[in-house]
C-alpha cells in the first residue's frame, strides 16, 4: 500500500526503560497523510508516524510511502514503513512584511 505523505516535524524520543533498563531512541514524524477517499478527493489526516532506523534522519517533505504488514511487539496486527522516497522538499516560507508603523 502506497501512501503521499507530508513531513512537517521530527521528534526524538529517547532514554532508557524503567521496565527493562534497555535504552531507547525513537522518531515520530509528525505528518500530515494525504488520503484519497472513494470520491477521489484528498482527505488530509494529521498524525504521528513511527519511522525506521534507516529513515530517522529524514527532513521535512512530501514523500510516498510503502507500507507492509508487521506485528507489533504486543501480538497485534500493524502496518510499518517499509520504503520511504522523497517526492518533494518544502519550499521556504515567504518574507512576511510587517505593516508600516503609525506615525
Amino acid at each position: 500500500m502506497k501512501s503521499r505523505i507530508q513531513v512537517l516535524h521530527v521528534v526524538t524520543n529517547a532514554g532508557r526503560s524503567k521496565k527493562t533498563g534497555n535504552d531507547y531512541d525513537m522518531r515520530m514524524a509528525q505528518c500530515i497523510v494525504h488520503k484519497v477517499d472513494g470520491e477521489g478527493v484528498v482527505v488530509p489526516l494529521v498524525g504521528e508516524l513511527l519511522l525506521p532506523k534507516q529513515y530517522m534522519d529524514i527532513k521535512p517533505g512530501l514523500y510516498d510511502v510503502e507500507f507492509e504488514v508487521a506485528i507489533s511487539q504486543q501480538k497485534r496486527v500493524e502496518s510499518a514503513v517499509a520504503v520511504m522516497t522523497l517526492v518533494a522538499e518544502p519550499k521556504p516560507a515567504a518574507n512576511v512584511s510587517q505593516a508600516p508603523k503609525a506615525a
